[in-house]
C-alpha cells in the first residue's frame, strides 16, 4: 500500500509549520515529516540546564548523525566540521546545525524579529547607485530579489500577528513615536504587543548611544511581553537562546502553527522520520512523493502532487542533490551566512546578564544596510549594532570572557568573581556577499549512517566580510568607551565558524530558470509540484536576523499553494494501493 496525500511537508520547523497550518486549514490532507522528535510541552518544563542544552546540544542533531564537512577552497580536503563541538567548545546551535524536532530552529532561536529594509531587496542596484557599478568585489554573484518589500509587507504583518511578536515600531503609516527607530521601514500596523521587560545592562548602553548622537530603539522580539493567544508572558528565566521555552512565551511553531494544524484533523505528523530522496515521474519533470525512513529503520514511499521542502536551507539542498535535481547547476550555489563580530566589555555597574532573554535590549540602525557611512575600508553595506543583556549563564560566560585572561587557576576564578555580573555584549550581523566560490554540495567520501553523502560547505571569509566586522567594531568600541567600560575585547573579523544557523541563499529564487532554483513562491523550476521554502531562497543578505523574512515567505508560498490546490484539496482521503 502506498499512501497518498494532497501535500507532503518535509521539516516541521519555522517555515514548515506555517505551510502545514495554512494547507490543513484550507482542507488539504498533509503529511508532515520531521527527522527529530515531536515535542510536548512537558519535555521542556525542566529546561534550566546549561549542560544539557548549551554544552551538550540536547536539541541539536550533531555531526554524528548529520555530518557536515567544510573546506576553505576547492584545493583543500574537506573535513567534518572542525567546530563540531561549537566555536566556543559547545554544542549550542549557533555555529553548527540548528535544533531539530517540531519547531526546528525556532526552538533555540534568540527570537530577534526584524523585517528586511526596502533596500535589502535591491542591494545590487542600491550599491551601484551609491558606489558605482564596479564597486562590488570581483566574482560576486549578488543580484536583486525578484520581489520587493512592498510585495512581502502584508506577510510580515501576518507573521507578527499570527506568530506573536512584541516591540514598538517606527514608521507606522508615516508616524514615528518617540523612542522608536527613526530609520524603520514603513508598515501598516504596529506589533501586537509592547516590548518585553528591558534588561538592566541595556540602560547604560541606551544612554551612551544617545550621547553619541545615535538612535537606540527596543528590539522587536518573537516573545510574548503579555499574554497573547493563550500563551503567557515571558518570565525572564534567563534560559532562552539555545534553550526551548518552558512557558510557551517564545514564539515557536511547536506552540503556534503545529498545534493549529493538528487541530484541523488534516495533518498526519510523523516524527523521527528522515526523508531519503524526492521521487519524480519517469521523465523527471513532476514530483510524485518522497521516500523516508522511520525510527525503526523501515523505509516508506509516500505520494503527493505537492512536496514542500521546508527543512534547514542546507538540508533542502542535500535532498535536491541526492535526488538528482540540479539541471542548471544552481542548487547549492550563492551560500551566505552571518559574521557576528562579538564584542564583550566589563561595565562599572552591575548588568546581571543571567536575567532575562538574550535580546531584552536595544539596537541602533544608524549604520544599517544602505545607511553605511562612507569609510576607508571599502565597506558597501552596513549592519545594526545590537546590545545583548541577558541569557548569559556561567559556562557561556566562561567561553565569552576576555581572551587575554588565563582560563584556569586563581586568575580565572578572580576574574569571573569580579566581572561576571558586569559583563555586557554587542554584536552586528554583517553582509556576506554571495560568490561562485562559496557553495554547498555533496561530500564525495563522508556519509551518514544511512549511506547518504554529507553536506559539504566551501566557504572562506572575504576581505569585504572582515572589513565590515572591523568597521562595525569601531562603533562598538566608541559605545563601550562611552559606557565607561573598564575592559573590552572583540572576536576576530575572520572567525573560525562558517555556519551560524543564519545560512541562506543556496536555493535562490528568481524569474529566470537558468540562473535560479525556484520562483518567488519557492516552486522549483526543474520539477513541477516541488517547492523549496525558507532562507535558501534569499538572493542577498543584509544585517538582520533571517527568521521573520523566512516566515513571511512561508505565508506567501502557502497562499500560492492553496490557490494551486484549489478544489483538489481533500481528494486523497483514501489510501491508494
Amino acid at each position: 500500500m502506498i499512501e497518498k496525500f494532497d501535500a507532503i511537508v518535509v521539516g516541521m520547523g519555522s517555515s514548515g509549520g506555517i505551510v502545514a497550518e495554512q494547507l490543513t486549514k484550507s482542507g488539504a490532507r498533509v503529511l508532515g515529516l520531521e527527522k527529530g522528535p515531536e515535542y510536548s510541552q512537558e519535555d521542556f518544563e525542566v529546561k534550566a540546564d546549561e549542560l544539557r542544552y548549551y554544552q551538550r546540544g540536547a536539541i541539536v542533531a550533531g555531526v554524528a548523525v548529520d555530518p557536515v564537512t567544510w573546506r576553505p577552497d576547492e584545493k583543500t580536503q574537506a573535513r567534518v566540521l572542525p567546530w563540531s563541538a561549537g566555536a566556543l567548545g559547545t554544542d549550542e546551535p549557533l555555529y553548527g546545525l540548528p535544533s531539530i524536532g517540531t519547531g526546528g530552529g525556532t526552538l533555540h532561536w534568540g527570537a530577534a524579529a526584524y523585517r528586511f529594509r526596502e533596500a535589502d531587496f535591491r542591494m545590487k542596484s542600491a550599491i551601484a547607485e551609491r558606489f558605482g557599478h564596479g564597486a562590488l568585489p570581483e566574482g560576486s554573484t549578488l543580484a536583486d530579489w525578484p520581489i520587493s518589500y512592498a510585495d512581502l509587507e502584508p506577510y510580515y504583518e501576518k507573521v507578527e500577528h499570527q506568530q506573536g511578536y512584541s516591540g514598538r515600531a517606527g514608521n507606522v503609516d508615516g508616524e514615528f513615536p518617540e523612542g522608536t527607530n527613526p530609520f524603520d521601514v514603513w508598515r501598516r500596523s504596529d506589533y501586537p504587543m509592547p516590548p518585553v521587560t528591558q534588561g538592566p545592562g541595556d540602560l547604560p548602553w541606551v544612554e551612551a548611544t544617545k550621547r553619541l548622537g545615535y538612535h537606540p530603539f527596543r528590539q522587536p522580539l518573537a516573545i510574548n511581553s503579555q499574554e497573547y493567544k493563550g500563551r503567557p508572558a515571558c518570565v525572564n528565566c534567563g534560559f532562552c537562546h539555545g534553550f526551548p521555552c518552558h512557558v510557551k512565551a517564545k514564539s515557536t511553531t511547536q506552540v503556534t502553527s503545529i498545534p493549529a494544524a493538528k487541530a484541523t484533523g488534516n495533518l498526519d505528523l510523523r516524527a523521527n522520520s528522515r526523508v531519503l530522496r524526492v521521487n519524480r515521474s519517469a521523465d523527471g519533470r513532476r514530483v510524485t512523493g518522497v521516500t523516508y525512513v522511520d525510527s525503526a529503520d523501515q523505509i516508506h514511499e509516500v505520494e503527493a502532487e505537492i512536496v514542500v521542502l521546508a527543512a534547514y536551507a542546507l538540508e533542502n539542498v542535500r535532498l535536491m542533490l541526492v535526488s538528482g535535481i540540479n539541471k542548471n547547476g544552481q542548487v547549492g550555489q550563492h551560500f551566505q551566512t552571518h559574521n557576528f563580530g562579538w564584542f564583550g566589555s566589563i561595565l562599572p555597574e552591575a548588568t546581571n546578564p543571567f536575567i532575562g532573554t538574550f535580546n531584552a535590549s536595544s539596537a541602533i540602525d544608524d549604520f544599517t544596510s544602505e545607511l553605511v557611512p562612507d569609510n576607508d575600508l571599502g565597506v558597501l553595506w552596513g549592519s545594526p549594532i545590537i546590545s545583548v543583556t541577558g541569557d548569559l549563564q556561567p559556562i557561556e560566560a566562561y567561553h565569552n570572557m576576555n581572551p587575554s585572561v588565563q582560563k584556569w587557576g586563581l586568575e580565572l576564578k578572580h576574574w569571573l568573581r569580579d566581572n561576571y555580573r558586569h559583563m555586557h555584549r554587542m554584536y552586528s550581523q554583517t553582509t556576506n556577499f554571495p560568490y561562485a566560490r562559496h557553495y554547498v554540495d555533496l561530500d564525495p567520501s563522508v556519509k551518514d549512517r544511512w549511506g547518504q553523502p554529507a553536506i559539504r560547505i566551501t566557504h572562506e571569509w572575504e576581505d569585504h566580510d572582515a572589513n565590515s566586522v572591523s568597521l562595525m567594531g569601531r562603533y562598538k568600541e566608541k559605545i563601550a568607551r562611552e559606557m565607561g567600560a573598564t575592559e573590552f575585547w572583540m572576536d576576530s573579523p575572520r572567525p573560525p565558524y562558517h555556519l551560524s544557523t543564519h545560512d541562506v541563499g543556496v536555493h535562490r529564487m528568481g524569474l529566470d530558470p537558468a540562473t535560479s532554483v525556484t520562483d518567488p513562491f519557492g516552486h522549483v523550476h526543474e520539477c513541477d509540484g516541488l517547492y523549496a521554502v525558507g532562507g535558501g531562497g534569499f538572493v542577498s543578505y543584509g544585517g538582520y536576523n533571517p527568521n521573520e523574512t523566512i516566515q513571511a515567505l512561508a505565508y506567501m508560498s502557502a497562499g500560492h499553494l492553496i490557490e494551486n490546490l484549489g478544489s483538489t484539496a481533500g481528494r486523497s482521503q483514501a489510501h491508494v494501493a
